[in-house]
């Protein structure tokens, strides 16, 4: 009989619980796809499930189903999954700003209107890629721009003054011809400057009186082939064929495109995505300094970017993906991630709290953002890289393994494949959209 009787209580207990469980909403699961990159840190791949079980602590109805991927390949991966009407809900990338003319991307302005001081918390380069016609395709998942870290090992070694933020590309280059002493396998920069990114993905790109695309990244010609691009090309070429200064390829092959990190490069253009590998990795006493300029009348124009968290506009949970979005764009997640050093925030106000404007090093990056107001010409169009990125690419190849000078035929035959491309890849473009 007592027996039955604790049974019984037991049950009186523990009904209620049960009927409460069954009838409590499953929660909506949210999918959110990230990109590992070769050179990321352990790190990198801890910050993403910490913030993913953050969120879900303070939003206890939806659960984060988080992917990561290696990011060769990523872009096709997600096209393909939407392609199949299986895109994740939310995920990070850099898209163009006028990729939403693809039809994929959801429109976020209608959200961010409704979350009043969320965009204005922003760096306006952090998101100047996310916006496409005066609407909100994506938010910015951080903040980065470029700038010079030397070594001062190497620096010291031979007698030079470290470099300071008012020098210009003249004096960039005579001190790279100082540290280099091919002797010793020491090379005054490094693998960037003698590949594409020299007029591409750097600060270089900005900074030595060209610019090769125009602002909505449509036109070439008229940009590439101007006598000012021509020369910024052949400043760029010779800096491995001439003046001898870059990395060898074969310490490429070692380190990627960061050679500076084997403590045999005096300067490389770099940015804060490799700032956690080189806080890391590095035993050399290092530096960074903001980008020469031009000449010494110019100013200096700053390189900055971001990466985007987009929504697919076919997400069956677009409120709770955009609960994620947010809360990933704001503040709580962008000290998160700048505290476990894995990528700088997008907000200056975070920044300011983290010290980071005073700090020796991320001081140079902060005030490249502050005054950042260009979009880099690989990221102005959506068809640069199908386009553009190719021929500039092989004027690189017949001028430095074929041997090749007439840069002024190159660079013209460059700009019209270019642009007869773009024109092409824009008028296949639905009219509404192009």
């Amino acid at each position: 009989m007592k027996r039955f009787l604790g049974i019984l209580l037991i049950a009186c207990f523990l009904l209620p619980m049960l009927v409460q469980a069954q009838d409590a909403p499953a929660p909506v699961v949210v999918t959110w796809w990230a990109n590992e990159r070769g050179r990321d840190t352990a790190a990198t791949r801890q910050l993403h499930y910490d913030l993913a079980r953050t969120f879900e602590k303070e939003h206890p109805g939806i659960q984060v189903s988080l992917a990561l991927y290696p990011s060769k390949g990523f872009a096709t991966r997600i096209s393909t999954a939407i392609s199949a009407g299986q895109g994740p809900d939310v995920w990070y990338y850099y898209y163009a700003p006028d990729e939403p003319n693809q039809g994929f991307l959801q429109d976020l302005t209608p959200y961010i209107d409704a979350t009043p001081g969320l965009a204005e918390s922003w760096f306006p380069s952090a998101s100047r890629r996310a916006v496409y016609n005066g609407k909100y395709y994506g938010v910015p998942r951080d903040a980065v721009s470029d700038f010079v870290a030397y070594n001062k090992d190497i620096f010291d070694a031979a007698g030079l003054a470290y470099p300071t933020g008012d020098w210009t590309v003249a004096d960039y280059l005579d001190t790279a011809k100082k540290l280099t002493d091919v002797s010793k396998d020491q090379y005054g920069l490094g693998g960037i400057e003698g590949g594409d990114g020299c007029m591409l993905w750097s600060e270089l790109s900005f900074n030595l009186g060209a610019d090769i695309t125009s602002a909505d990244g449509k036109q070439v010609v008229g940009y590439l082939d101007t006598p000012e691009a021509i020369n910024a090309m052949k400043w760029c070429l010779s800096l491995v064929t001439e003046d001898k200064v870059t990395s060898p390829p074969d310490m490429s092959q070692q380190f990627g495109e960061i050679t500076f990190m084997s403590g045999k490069v005096g300067m490389e253009l770099v940015s804060d995505w490799e700032m956690p590998a080189i806080q890391e990795q590095t035993a050399f006493k290092w530096g960074v300094v903001a980008p020469p300029k031009f000449d010494a009348s110019s100013e200096q124009i700053p390189w900055t970017d971001s990466y985007i968290y987009y929504m697919w506009n076919g997400s069956q949970h677009k409120d709770e993906a955009w609960k994620l979005m947010s809360w990933l764009a704001g503040p709580e997640a962008q000290k998160m991630a700048a505290e476990a050093g894995v990528w700088s925030p997008n907000s200056p106000a975070v920044w300011q709290e983290l010290g980071w404007d005073k700090d020796p090093v991320k001081s140079v990056s902060y005030n490249q953002l502050v005054n950042s107001k260009l979009t880099p010409n690989y990221l102005r169009s959506q068809f640069f890289f199908d386009c553009v990125y190719g021929p500039i690419s092989d004027v690189r190849t017949q001028w430095i393994e074929n041997g090749e000078r007439d840069l002024d035929t190159l660079m013209h035959d460059a700009a019209q494949t270019g642009q007869q491309c773009l024109d092409d890849s824009y008028a296949k473009l639905p009219a509404a959209t192009s």
